[in-house]
């Protein structure tokens, strides 16, 4: 994946080149590890991976990815309730 070095405006367009197929492959695969590991009560092992998904990059890039994506929506109702 490409990781761009700051949030500069000509980093933007690095935004742009994200394999995001990849980045939620990658997210749901820890995800489905987490939750094995719950299942078998593996405590230890549950910190790490979760640990491990807290700190990662295609978790972030995904979290802000999604809340760009909805909020403006959530926006734009709260905004068409207000004028109503």
């Amino acid at each position: 994946m490409n990781k761009p070095k700051s949030d500069s405006v000509a980093n933007t367009e690095g935004w742009k080149t994200i394999n995001w197929r990849k980045a939620e492959k990658y997210v749901f695969k820890l995800q489905k590890r987490i939750y094995a590991a719950s299942r078998r009560g593996d405590v230890k092992r549950l910190r790490k991976l979760q640990k491990t998904l807290m700190r990662s990059w295609s978790n972030r890039k995904l979290a802000v990815r999604l809340r760009s994506q909805y909020c403006g929506h959530h926006m734009e109702t709260s905004l068409n309730l207000q004028l109503m």
